[in-house]
């Protein structure tokens, strides 16, 4: 009887088990993102992936129960880099909210002009797959609404607005930008960067000088 040396739990060509098949799913989600990035989800077979990943399709499934499964794990992935620059911009110390809100902006909007496969995912190829899919871009605007809310509590005037109220009103500021970076995408990058960055920033202002402790 032949005994398949992965399953037998032995190292086999210089790493172990475990290590291959990080490596194998580590090379399926990359051949994903950029095909979903590029040609699309609903455009991509499980088949063309495994290909391009160099992983034979029967491997797929020991990562991945499906093409959806495999969409989650790449719009997680792709969805990180997002917040991950936001994080960075905001993380600056010794400055101001404003400075603050632009520099995370800029990077925000800087990686999706560098990467248009992180927008086509992010914006585009998650919405209407199904119920699951949905609530995985809930949980990005949750998330996105809790690193704002993080942001702005100390500025916010708490008599006047609770933080129930705050978090509703972040929602539609969140939801705002996002428009600002669909359109922008969609319109081909054709408004310089700076510009989109400053309509961004005119938008969070304006929301920010209404709910700060010293608006009226």
């Amino acid at each position: 009887m032949t005994v398949d040396r992965e399953t037998d739990g032995r190292r086999y060509r210089g790493a172990a088990p475990g290590q291959r098949q990080q490596d194998r799913r580590a090379r399926l989600v990359e051949a994903a993102t950029e095909a979903f990035g590029t040609e699309g989800y609903r455009n991509t077979t499980v088949t063309t992936i495994c290909g391009s990943a160099g992983v034979g399709k029967r491997y797929f499934y020991e990562s991945f129960t499906d093409s959806e499964d495999l969409l989650l794990e790449v719009y997680r992935e792709v969805t990180a880099r997002m917040l991950e620059a936001l994080h960075r911009g905001l993380g600056e110390t010794g400055t101001d909210l404003d400075t603050q809100v632009r520099i995370a902006l800029t990077a925000y909007f800087q990686l999706i002009h560098d990467d248009p496969r992180v927008p086509r995912i992010a914006f585009f190829e998650i919405l209407g797959v199904s119920p699951a899919v949905d609530r995985a871009y809930h949980e990005v605007l949750d998330a996105l609404v809790d690193i704002c809310l993080a942001l702005v509590t100390p500025h916010v005037d708490s008599a006047a607005h609770p933080e129930a109220s705050v978090r509703t009103v972040l929602y539609g500021l969140v939801g705002a930008v996002l428009i600002i970076a669909q359109k922008w995408v969609l319109d081909e990058y054709r408004a310089p960067l700076g510009d989109v960055v400053d309509s961004s920033c005119l938008v969070v202002g304006a929301v920010l000088g209404r709910i700060g402790p010293t608006a009226g």
